[in-house]
């Protein structure tokens, strides 16, 4: 028994979390992210290696709704933690790590979703750290050849044959046929019709004019390094999108944005951990956080190393083949538009990293529109677009609200 005791508490040390930040959330988060890393604790990329699900703020109604169908995801043991404000962090972080390691776990009753994390539902933590045995996959070890610290494992269903060392097994198998409609956490799919009730697909001529299946994705609106709230509604052949729009859960003003106070360094780093952590690079991720925290310092010795290490960062990326061969010329944004976010993903992550360095005469990107957006996601690959998605700034406005009847 000491050694069971032992064994879970050396497992749980560490634990992974997924972050769930509702509208205007931003600083909480940072907060959040800044504690996490400093414990060591790493960032979950799907409900299967989650072992701490953290909600910030107060989510709408509809995204209450995915973030409930994402927990029933999470396998035990496992702990919900709903944090309306950053100052009993610390506490609510070690409650969590003594409920995972419990001793003696409590009866759960299987299938029982925890409560909601909307208006009106109570803010304390679900403890559900039971049923002994259950194993979580921790992904250590995982192949970076072809890159020092890059991890493509973020990305379910990106492909990138050719690419040295990626590997992109970590979100295989989501499942998300629990909820019907528009409040998905991550993936699901809808199909054309069903067998013994099974979903099956369709099958509709594709891009090269072969008949292939299609399917009905949706993906969103909870999905790390995706912008809370978004819904990309899309046909999907193998893992080519097509037929892509995109819409918001739950209208709310636009508060998923850095404050337009917040320095542009601090806010362009933390565009561009978002986007790697995305891209499956999680160390660079890591020190793009570190570095905007350490901007927020008012000691003069602690600001020189965050700048350098700012520095550090954004050359880092700069330099980096195997990211700009995954990224050049998609999302392609029209001149046109005459705003700092046009180009492709690889020109607004070269802007990042000119801010990040310190570039003076800094423009923000205007944000672009869902229809721009969607219009560019057409015919690209799966884990493609979500590094589309990452690399905007977008417009939410209630115009572009998931309307309810989509969701029945």
């Amino acid at each position: 028994m000491d050694l069971s005791r032992r064994l879970r508490a050396w497992a749980l040390a560490r634990p992974r979390v997924l972050i769930v930040d509702a509208p205007g959330t931003v600083e909480r988060r940072w907060a959040v992210e800044a504690e996490l890393d400093r414990r060591g604790w790493p960032l979950a990329m799907s409900p299967a290696d989650t072992d701490v699900l953290l909600v910030l703020g107060t989510p709408g109604p509809q995204l209450a709704l995915a973030i409930d169908v994402l927990w029933s995801q999470v396998a035990q043991p496992r702990h919900r933690v709903d944090l309306r404000a950053t100052t009993d962090l610390h506490h609510r972080l070690e409650e969590t790590l003594h409920a995972l390691g419990a001793a003696t776990p409590k009866e759960h009753v299987d299938g029982a979703l925890p409560a909601r994390a909307g208006a009106g539902h109570s803010p304390e933590g679900t403890d559900d750290s039971t049923h002994e045995g259950m194993e979580h996959s921790r992904h250590e070890g995982m192949d970076h050849s072809g890159h020092e610290g890059m991890d493509r494992a973020g990305m379910a269903g990106m492909d990138h044959s050719g690419h040295e060392g990626m590997d992109h097994s970590r979100q295989e198998g989501m499942d998300h046929t629990a909820m019907g409609g528009g409040g998905h956490a991550g993936h699901h799919m809808h199909h054309g019709g069903e067998v013994a009730g099974l979903p099956m697909a369709e099958t509709a001529p594709d891009r090269d004019g072969l008949a292939l299946d299609v399917l009905r994705v949706s993906i969103g609106p909870v999905l790390p390094g995706w912008p809370t709230g978004l819904l990309l509604r899309a046909d999907l052949q193998g893992d080519v999108l097509t037929g892509a729009g995109l819409s918001w859960v739950d209208a709310t003003d636009d508060g998923s944005s850095p404050p337009a106070d917040v320095h542009p360094q601090r806010a362009a780093l933390d565009q561009l951990a978002s986007l790697l952590l995305v891209a499956g690079w999680p160390t660079a991720a890591r020190d793009a956080r570190c570095a905007r925290d350490g901007l927020a310092s008012t000691g003069q010795s602690e600001l020189a190393t965050a700048r350098r290490r700012a520095a550090r960062v954004a050359r880092r990326v700069r330099r980096s083949r195997a990211l700009a061969w995954t990224v050049r010329g998609a999302g392609h944004l029209p001149s046109e538009r005459g705003s700092a976010g046009d180009g492709d993903v690889l020109d607004r992550v070269r802007r990042w990293c000119d801010v990040a360095l310190g570039a003076d005469g800094h423009v923000p990107a205007s944000p672009a529109s869902l229809d721009e957006v969607a219009a560019v996601l057409e015919g690209t690959e799966l884990g493609t677009a979500r590094l589309i998605v990452a690399s905007v700034a977008l417009d939410r406005s209630a115009a572009n609200t998931e309307p309810e009847e989509a969701r029945a």
